[in-house]
């Protein structure tokens, strides 16, 4: 049986790298060695707490839903992809002695064909975080091109930076407002302009003027903050994250509806939308691997930092694993 290393999370809060063996390859089954695999530091969290409640956990269980690698081997129907090609890789096949939850953050895995993609010129480090970057690509395409919007993305983390690249990319102006000073930095390092939440934040957005804003923290202190800001009827919000723990609301209604503004929300990845955001990636509009701290390399590395993930204490903008030297 073939065997990888991959982050087993026994029960919830309980991880390590330990061995897991793989399902045999069948006929629609595309093999990837991971080079590296990209964090969600919030699903990734939630998955390994047992808090993700729009999938069933079973434990144990391995994390993550992006990666990238080189095709190993394929089943004898696969056409869209080739031995030796880098690719992009989703959810993968349950493990021996471990279901995938997605189960990314793994050497090697066996995935279905259509949750591979061609990730040829990317950057192995920015094409491992394909799914933040989806997330961001799509939270930014929904807003309607008004011509000049100004665009408000709310959050620090790596959903948010991918909105505002995203945004930024479609040709909007874009003031990103977050809460570390650390995180903060990097993205202006990138061309965007930040905003400390806060007394900061509050002028800034308010002088902003935004005809739109991306939402990925999603409380109601954020907002109070903004949606008076947006113009009446045509303002637009995208709401852009998971809220575990049966939350149920976090804007007022009421004040939606008497400004008549547009809400919009997001989930998921479909292929249109990865292939797009592989697209702003090769061509440099989306250079998330500059906004993630060194890549852990050693197993010892690597359940740390998905410790400090489990406990929510990550501090760069975007976390990448580093795969190679566990093959």
């Amino acid at each position: 049986m073939t065997t990888a290393r991959a982050v087993v999370v026994s029960e919830p809060g309980v991880l390590a790298v330990t061995e897991v063996g793989l399902r045999a390859l069948g006929a629609r089954d595309v093999l990837v060695r991971t080079l590296f695999s990209g964090v969600s530091t919030g699903t990734d969290k939630w998955v390994m707490q047992g808090r993700f409640t729009w999938r069933n956990l079973r434990f144990p269980l391995v994390p993550g839903y992006q990666r990238s690698g080189i095709v190993e081997a394929v089943g004898d129907e696969v056409t869209t992809v080739v031995v030796g090609q880098h690719v992009v890789a989703t959810e993968s096949a349950d493990f021996t002695g471990a279901s995938a939850a997605w189960g990314a953050h793994t050497s090697l895995a066996v995935t279905a064909e259509d949750e591979v993609y061609d990730a040829t010129g990317v950057l192995p480090e920015r094409a491992a975080l394909i799914i933040s970057g989806q997330v961001g690509y799509n939270a930014a395409s929904r807003i309607i091109d008004a011509g000049e919007n100004r665009v408000v993305v709310y959050g620090d983390g790596i959903i948010g930076a991918s909105g505002a690249l995203a945004a930024r990319a479609r040709g909007f102006a874009v003031l990103l407002v977050g809460r570390h000073t650390d995180r903060l930095g990097p993205l202006a390092a990138l061309g965007i302009r930040t905003a400390r939440s806060g007394a900061e934040s509050v002028r800034a957005v308010r002088d902003w003027q935004p005809t739109a804003v991306i939402d990925t923290v999603q409380n109601e202190a954020a907002f109070d903050e903004y949606v008076d800001s947006l113009p009446p009827v045509t303002g637009q919000i995208v709401y852009s994250g998971h809220s575990p723990d049966g939350v149920t609301a976090w804007a007022d209604m009421e004040r939606l509806q008497k400004r008549e503004l547009t809400a919009s929300f997001v989930s998921g990845w479909e292929r249109a939308r990865i292939e797009g955001t592989l697209d702003r990636m090769r061509d440099g509009s989306m250079p998330l691997e500059l906004l993630a701290g060194p890549p852990p390399r050693t197993a010892s590395e690597i359940a740390a930092t998905m410790t400090e993930v489990l406990a929510g204490t990550v501090r760069p903008v975007a976390t990448v694993l580093d795969w190679r030297a566990l093959h």
